[in-house]
């Protein structure tokens, strides 16, 4: 999928949800909260459920705003010894 303003596109939560690796309700809770912005294209006034959309250039926002980044110079963790037991002794 293409991240780029010029060459955006609607997304529904299914292809948000495969394509950022979580479930459809991760995807309606983040909405929920505002951390990922959607519309609601369903007009109908009696509408039962919102039928959400999310701009491709959104994902990528919301990709590079949660991303953590690891110092280049930070002590990389040590492995513990692994005991092993001679069963054959």
């Amino acid at each position: 999928m293409l991240l780029d303003i010029d060459q955006d596109r609607a997304c529904t939560v299914q292809f948000a949800a495969e394509f950022l690796g979580v479930t459809e309700e991760s995807v309606l809770a983040l909405i929920k909260q505002g951390v990922l912005p959607a519309s609601n294209i369903n007009t109908k006034p009696d509408a039962q459920r919102p039928r959400w959309r999310i701009l491709s250039s959104d994902l990528g926002r919301f990709l590079l705003k949660t991303r953590h980044y690891v110092p280049t110079d930070a002590p990389k963790a040590r492995r513990a010894k692994a005991t092993q037991k001679d069963y054959f002794a």
